[in-house]
C-alpha cells in the first residue's frame, strides 16, 4: 500500500467513525439525555462542554498518532523522534481544544442573553478571528535569509515575464515536509505564503508555484474560495440549529447543533472537493494561456507531490470524492474545465469550521496528526 493510499483509509476511518458517532447521538437524542438542557452555562455545564472537547481530543488520539508519526516514519515522510513530535501535538492539541472550549462556552453565553442570531453573529467573528489569527501566525514564521530573498526574486522576475501580477510572497520554516503554504489575507494586504522546502525547486518551478496562486488571486478564485467557505459553515450551523433538541443557549442544545454540524461537513467533503479541483485546473488554463509550457506546470505538480503523498495517479472515482487538488495526471486533459470554480475551498471550509466547533476539521486524511496542516491545510 502507498503513502497516499494508507493516509486515504486513515482519514477514511476516522471522519466514517465521527460521522457514525455524530448520527447515533442525533437519532438516540444522547446529547438531550446526558447533558443539561437549561439555557446557560453554571459550573456543570462548563464541565459538560469542557469534558465534550475531552472526548474529542481522545477519540482522534490514535488517528493522530498513526498520522502524524507512524505512517511518516514507516514511509520516510519525516525522521522526526516522537518525543519532538508529541511535544509539538500535545501543544496544538491544547490550544485547540482551549478555543473549542472558548468558543462553545462563548456562543451558549451570548445566545443566552441575545438568541440564536446573536450566537451565528459570535460564530461568523469567530471565523474572521480565525482567519486573521492563522495569518498573522504564518507572518511570524517568515524566513528572513538572503537566500530566499535572491530565489524569490529569481522567481518573480520569470513570472513577470508571463505578464502575471504576484502580490507579497513571504516563504515560512515549518516542520511537517507536507506543508504547502498557500494564499493569507486579502485585497491589497493579500500574500502568497510558501514553504522553505520548496527553495529546493529549481528557479522555473519556484516561479510556476508561485504564478499558479498569483492567478487564482488575480481571477477572484481565491475571493470565492473565502466567501464560499465562510457562507457554507454559516448556513450549516444555522440549518443544525433547527434540529429537534438543538439550540445554543444550552450545552445540550449545543452539543446537538455540533453533531448536525458533523454531518454538514461531511457533506461538504463529498461535493466541494469538486468544485476546488476546477479552480486548479483553470490556473492551469490560464497559464497556458500566458505562454507557460504545459511540462513545466506538470512538472512542478509532480515535485509538490513528491513532498506530499508522492501519488501522481488516482482512480477516477477516488480523486472526484477525496481529493480537491488534481493529481499529476490528472492535469492532462484535451479540452478547458467548466463549471463553477473556487480555489481551495474545500479545505478552506475545514479551517473555518474550527469557529462551529467542527469535528472533522483535523481528521481528513491529508491534516491528521499534522499540526503545521490543521492551520493550512494542503493546497495546490
Amino acid at each position: 500500500m502507498t503513502y497516499g493510499r494508507a493516509r486515504l483509509w486513515l482519514g477514511i476511518s476516522g471522519v466514517g467513525s465521527l460521522v457514525s458517532l455524530a448520527a447515533i447521538a442525533l437519532a438516540l437524542n444522547l446529547p438531550g439525555q446526558w447533558l443539561n438542557a437549561q439555557p446557560g452555562l453554571g459550573l456543570q455545564g462548563l464541565l459538560q462542554l469542557l469534558a465534550v472537547t475531552g472526548m474529542f481530543i481522545l477519540w482522534l488520539t490514535p488517528f493522530d498518532f498513526l498520522g502524524g508519526y507512524w505512517l511518516p516514519k514507516k514511509f520516510n515522510k519525516s525522521s522526526e523522534p516522537l518525543g519532538v513530535w508529541l511535544r509539538r501535538y500535545l501543544t496544538a492539541v491544547i490550544i485547540q481544544g482551549l478555543l473549542f472550549f472558548s468558543f462553545g462556552s462563548t456562543i451558549v453565553f451570548v445566545s443566552q442573553r441575545l438568541g440564536t442570531l446573536g450566537g451565528l453573529l459570535a460564530v461568523s467573528l469567530f471565523m474572521v478571528a480565525c482567519f486573521v489569527g492563522r495569518n498573522q501566525f504564518m507572518l511570524r514564521r517568515r524566513l528572513k535569509s538572503e537566500a530566499s530573498s535572491e530565489k524569490l526574486l529569481d522567481a518573480i522576475s520569470m513570472i513577470q515575464t508571463w505578464q502575471i501580477f504576484v502580490p507579497r510572497t513571504v516563504v515560512v520554516e515549518h516542520y511537517d515536509v507536507g506543508f504547502t503554504g498557500g494564499v493569507i489575507g486579502t485585497g491589497k494586504n493579500t500574500k502568497i505564503v510558501i514553504p522553505k522546502a520548496w527553495l529546493a525547486f529549481g528557479t522555473e518551478q519556484l516561479a510556476t508555484a508561485i504564478a499558479r496562486r498569483a492567478v487564482a488571486v488575480s481571477n477572484g478564485s481565491y475571493s470565492r474560495g473565502l466567501i464560499i467557505a465562510l457562507f457554507w459553515n454559516l448556513a450549516g450551523f444555522s440549518l443544525s440549529a433547527l434540529l429537534p433538541g438543538a439550540d445554543l443557549a444550552s450545552i445540550a442544545g449545543l452539543v446537538t447543533v455540533m453533531c448536525g454540524f458533523t454531518l454538514w461537513t461531511f457533506a461538504g467533503l463529498l461535493t466541494l472537493p469538486t468544485i476546488s479541483r476546477r479552480a486548479s485546473l483553470k490556473v492551469d488554463d490560464e497559464l497556458v494561456e500566458q505562454g507557460m509550457p504545459f511540462e513545466l506546470i506538470s512538472k512542478t505538480a509532480s515535485s509538490m507531490d513528491q513532498l506530499q503523498d508522492n501519488e501522481p495517479e488516482r482512480p477516477g472515482a477516488i480523486e472526484a470524492i477525496f481529493h480537491p487538488v488534481p493529481s499529476v495526471n490528472g492535469r492532462k486533459r484535451n479540452q478547458p474545465v467548466r463549471g463553477f470554480a473556487a480555489w481551495n475551498v474545500a479545505r478552506t471550509t475545514l479551517f473555518f469550521s474550527w469557529a462551529c466547533l467542527g469535528f472533522l476539521s483535523r481528521s481528513v486524511h491529508c491534516n491528521v496528526g499534522r499540526p503545521e496542516l490543521w492551520l493550512m491545510l494542503p493546497t495546490d
